[in-house]
């Protein structure tokens, strides 16, 4: 869907080619889709208008909305994800996209040495050529996915477009908010599920980690095998694989609202 008016199988998209296009310059989400309808959609939409305050950028939340349903009646899958974008210029573009397949044998993630932009913290934009550079570094590599690691302090942060939790014995682990990483709606649910502890830790230290999860909204989750040079885990672990049947249960009955706060 283009501005309102939704596009045929095969048919080109014409959008508007604006400074938002030219420039990366606008927000969107990626949401997942459960039988036509998705998943904590309030929640989503409230990060994408911080995302467009953040920039200055003024958000249709109403019309977006309405797009988001519009979209989900007609889709081509009951089940997919939903990209939505707001440019600069104000083209409002929603695009479903396929789900990848499960993956069993677990991931493997490539440390990659990332520095989050300052001005865009904690901000959803267009301008994710870097997170996209390192993904193409780590498929090239072999890996699954990259895991961008602070290039100053080595600490971890996130993959490139989902974020990154771990096992310290019974303990699940994220990385706190306050490195500049995105406020994950996904790592917001999957503390309704389990205790999820705040810790800031090095790469290095994931090999002692008995185990870590890649979660998204539209993955949901994948188990990970290794963290490229530093740590392989068991993608069949029982602890770890309980948190990601019980996320998924989570993702089947999240309704429209957020899940509660996590503390950065």
């Amino acid at each position: 869907m283009v501005n309102g008016a939704m596009v045929a199988p095969n048919a080109p998209a014409l959008v508007p080619l604006d400074d938002g296009l030219v420039r990366g310059d606008g927000v969107f989400e990626g949401l997942r889709v459960y039988g036509r309808r998705p998943r904590t959609l309030e929640a989503h939409l409230d990060r994408m208008e911080r995302s467009a305050q953040r920039i200055n950028l003024p958000f249709p939340r109403d019309v977006i909305r309405d797009e988001i349903a519009g979209v989900c009646a007609e889709a081509s899958a009951a089940e997919c994800g939903l990209r939505v974008m707001l440019t600069r210029g104000g083209a409002r573009v929603l695009r479903e996209e396929p789900l990848l397949p499960e993956a069993p044998e677990g991931w493997t993630v490539l440390p990659v040495p990332h520095r989050i932009t300052p001005l865009l913290v904690a901000s959803k934009t267009l301008s994710y050529a870097a997170n996209m550079q390192a993904a193409r570094i780590a498929a090239g590599e072999g890996a699954d996915t990259a895991l961008m690691i602070d290039a100053d302090s080595d600490g971890v942060l996130e993959c490139p477009v989902a974020s990154f939790v771990w096992l310290e014995g019974d303990d699940l682990v994220a990385p706190p908010l306050a490195t500049g990483i995105l406020d994950s709606i996904t790592r917001r649910l999957i503390a309704e599920v389990t205790t999820l502890h705040v810790r800031e830790r090095s790469a290095a230290e994931l090999a002692s980690a008995e185990g870590a999860l890649v979660i998204s909204t539209v993955l949901e989750s994948r188990v990970v095998r290794e963290v490229s040079g530093i740590a392989t885990y068991d993608p069949a672990g029982s602890r770890i694989t309980a948190i990601a049947e019980a996320l998924h249960e989570a993702c089947l009955s999240a309704g429209p609202e957020a899940a509660r706060e996590v503390p950065a």
